[in-house]
């Protein structure tokens, strides 16, 4: 997440919009905000009431999510899903920004899953 804010002028040039959902508590999430200086929301699930339904619930580790990204357009259709194993499992900055510029220009392919899927 602190690469996306450090990436934040790349997200507002394409009309993008960002919120983060965790699983940790509100205080543990603003902590968060705070320490890497995150410039869009991190909601907090910690009852994962909505990160289940999207299947990034890790059931082998009780009480946390596997690291995945979505974009949802404004008819609520996803163009981008990603979802990795762990932490350290995430699109390198170039591969989100590439497959987001694809995405958003309609070309052939846009919306195809990158990276592992769950």
């Amino acid at each position: 997440m602190a690469s996306y804010a450090r990436n934040w002028e790349s997200f507002e040039q394409a009309g993008l919009q960002v919120a983060a959902i965790c699983v940790d508590t509100v205080e543990q999430n603003r902590a968060m905000v705070d320490k890497l200086l995150l410039p869009f929301p991190v909601l907090s699930d910690p009852d994962a009431a909505v990160i289940a339904p999207w299947g990034v619930l890790n059931l082998a580790e009780k009480g946390i999510a596997k690291p995945a990204l979505f974009v949802v357009l404004p008819d609520w259709s996803v163009t981008f899903r990603y979802v990795g194993e762990d932490f350290t499992d995430r699109p390198t900055d170039e591969e989100l920004f590439s497959t987001l510029r694809s995405g958003l220009r309609g070309d052939p392919g846009a919306g195809a899953a990158v990276g592992r899927e769950a």
